[in-house]
């Protein structure tokens, strides 16, 4: 017999202490013997046994006392009472104070093996019943408690206490796995007296149950023994299952308690470990559910940041900043071309990387997939930034690159580009999220790039028919650029936003677009007009705006070409309208017209000057203009000459306007 049938006689006759003896260890039992109640209870705070043989009638403490004390504070050791005669009533009292049977003396060799063998029969068989009344504070905390209301933490808290309050342990742990079915565990959570183990003996105690399918169960009761100087005789752990591997391992220790865990013990560990294993899993599922949420609402609000501006600058500092906040990577990098279009190239890349390692396995990746003179383009950027980063890496591996193709995204073609290079250890695998967020990107860079191109080719257009506008006139065929220069310095001084600045510019170039329907005969006379001759000039705003009208690009700002003759005082044409049913635009034009106008040499005239401009303007604030207008350009002015107006706008309007 194994050590786990270990039997105690309790009798204050020697002789007969000494005759189950000789009996009970011929059938292999360990036996040992105390000589009264109170002796027998103190051998059973040290030692645990499967079953006691005690005499009922001693002067201490009875067989009976001892019976009910046993059923109290060791529910898996069998007591069988010792009598000398017996009785129905005996055998009742007997079963009430939780003995298993009694025997009458004297008894034969055969009766003692008997009745020793069945209570072992029998008590084996009630460890493998699994009494779940004793487990109802664990069977709540695993099957009953919401754990997606309450963080991990304090679930595995929460599930060490029950663990070591229910299997009447003195310290219990909860060991996870870094991935499932992966060997290597992190303690997340503890119980109790954790010392009594060292981590050595924690940690091997662990592994062993995470390779094993019922668990691993360590003492003087099991095929597995502890050393008597560490402080702890009995253990067990069992493993927390999910189908993808174990998730991590239950461990429960008893030092201070007498009685050794049974099979029954890691049996019910074993199911609470698997109700355990079900809560973590749909833990791990909730929570992956609310980080993909999580992540692709930051992917949309990113992307929003994206196309929020269709200058290509910003949108290229907009996706650098927003793939930073969410991505690791050691290089970010753009490339966009086309027929007749200005190639853009654009680089954000870590300041520690040597320069030889983009020419290497960098590159012959981006050729696999894109043109070599294009990579080659990409590689030379003129423009690339830097960033600092921490992290350990190994240059010399390959790197592991994204690529989305451009060509998808317009009439051009490129590459958006997202790199890392690996460090010692393997690298793990990329969010899902990142190709969504990088075609993101992709499409808010290739929209900022197709405008620009667009829109230089749109400011081409309206420059190419204001010239022929001021062509017809030899004497004003700068008059549109002037009131583009002069227009856009008025808006600049009262603080207006870009895109206003934008439409004002280019109602500029064209506010005079109706005079091509004016005959030359007339825009060159050199004699006064007559009045139906000047009937015929002042048709040209609203031949302007029927010209313009078709064009849905121009819709933004033909209003201000239709009224930049209307004056504040409502004498103006063509509508007769007065103060701020005057649109703005059209307000802001008829100041910078009428200086620009006043300021010029005309066929029929001499520029009258600088001095006469701005007396007429400050004379006339408030009747023919926009007093408000008025004063800004006073203002400017004041500091400023319109040759100083015109040069700067000549020098900076085309980096400065933006059509949108």
């Amino acid at each position: 017999m194994s050590a786990k049938n270990r039997i105690l006689i309790v009798d204050d006759d020697r002789e007969v202490r000494s005759f189950c003896r000789e009996v009970l260890e011929h059938q292999n039992f360990s036996v040992e013997e105390a000589e009264n109640g109170a002796k027998a209870l103190e051998v059973l705070e040290t030692t645990s046994f499967s079953l006691i043989l005690s005499d009922i009638m001693m002067p201490d403490i009875s067989g009976l006392d001892l019976a009910s004390k046993v059923r109290d504070d060791y529910p898996d050791t069998f007591v069988i009472l010792i009598t000398g005669h017996g009785s129905i009533d005996l055998a009742k009292d007997a079963i009430q104070r939780g003995a298993f049977d009694f025997i009458t003396k004297p008894f034969k060799i055969a009766e003692l093996n008997q009745i020793v063998d069945r209570a072992l029969e029998m008590r084996e068989k009630q460890l493998s019943v699994l009494p779940s009344p004793e487990l109802k504070d664990l069977y709540d905390l695993t099957v009953n408690i919401n754990i997606s209301k309450q963080s991990l933490q304090i679930y595995l808290n929460n599930l060490a206490n029950s663990l070591r309050k229910t299997f009447r342990g003195d310290s219990a742990r909860i060991y996870l796995a870094e991935e499932p079915g992966k060997f290597s565990l992190l303690r997340k959570a503890g119980s109790g007296d954790e010392d009594l183990l060292s981590e050595e003996i924690w940690d091997s105690s662990s592994k062993a149950a995470l390779v094993s399918d019922v668990g691993y169960l360590a003492g003087e009761d099991s095929e597995h023994l502890l050393s008597e100087k560490i402080g702890v005789f009995s253990l067990m752990a069992v493993p927390i299952p999910c189908p993808e591997g174990n998730l991590g391992v239950c461990m429960v220790t008893r030092s201070r308690i007498p009685a050794s865990f049974t099979t029954r013990d890691l049996k019910l560990m074993g199911l609470f470990s698997a109700q355990a294993g079900n809560q973590l899993m749909n833990y791990s599922m909730a929570s992956n559910l609310r980080d993909q949420a999580d992540n692709l609402e930051r992917v949309n609000i990113l992307a929003a940041k994206f196309t929020s501006s269709l200058d290509t600058s910003q949108v290229l500092s907009s996706i650098s900043r927003g793939l930073k906040a969410m991505v690791e990577f050691d290089l970010f990098g753009i490339f966009l071309s086309g027929k007749d279009m200005i190639p853009l190239s654009y680089m954000l890349v870590r300041s520690d990387i040597p320069d030889n390692v983009l020419e290497t396995d960098f590159r012959t990746i981006l050729e696999k997939t894109q043109d070599r003179n294009d990579v080659q383009l990409f590689l030379d950027s003129g423009i690339r930034d830097s960033f600092a980063s921490a992290r350990i890496t190994d240059w010399q591996r390959s790197p592991a690159v994204d690529i989305v193709d451009l060509g998808e995204f317009g009439s051009f073609r490129g590459m958006i580009v997202l790199a890392n290079w690996p460090n010692e250890k393997k690298s793990g695998k990329a969010p899902s999220y990142i190709p969504i967020l990088i075609r993101h990107a992709a499409a808010a860079v290739s929209n900022a790039y197709l405008f620009e191109t667009s829109e230089r080719n749109y400011i081409q257009a309206i420059s190419a028919l204001a010239s022929a506008v001021d062509a017809k006139d030899p004497y004003t065929h700068n008059h549109s650029r002037n009131v583009a220069a002069y227009v856009t310095r008025i808006a600049a001084r009262m603080k207006l936003p870009s895109r206003e600045i934008s439409l004002l510019h280019n109602a500029a170039l064209l506010h005079d677009i109706g005079k091509i329907g004016i005959p030359e005969t007339i825009l060159n006379k050199e004699t006064s007009l007559t009045k139906e001759e000047y009937h015929i000039i002042k048709t040209h705003p609203e031949v302007g705006y029927n010209i313009l009208r078709p064009v849905t690009a121009f819709a933004s700002f033909i209003n201000a070409v239709r009224y930049h003759h209307e004056r504040f005082d409502g004498s103006g044409y063509p509508a007769g309208l007065s103060g701020e049913d005057i649109p703005f635009n059209a307000r802001m034009l008829a100041v910078a017209d009428c200086f620009d106008a006043i300021t010029s040499d005309r066929v029929y005239r001499k520029s009258p000057g600088v001095e006469f401009a701005i007396e007429e303007i400050s004379k006339n604030s408030g009747t023919q203009f926009d007093p408000v207008i008025s004063d800004a350009i006073l203002s400017i002015l004041e500091t400023a000459t319109p040759e100083e107006i015109v040069d700067q706008y000549i020098s900076i309007a085309s980096n400065q306007i933006a059509f949108s």
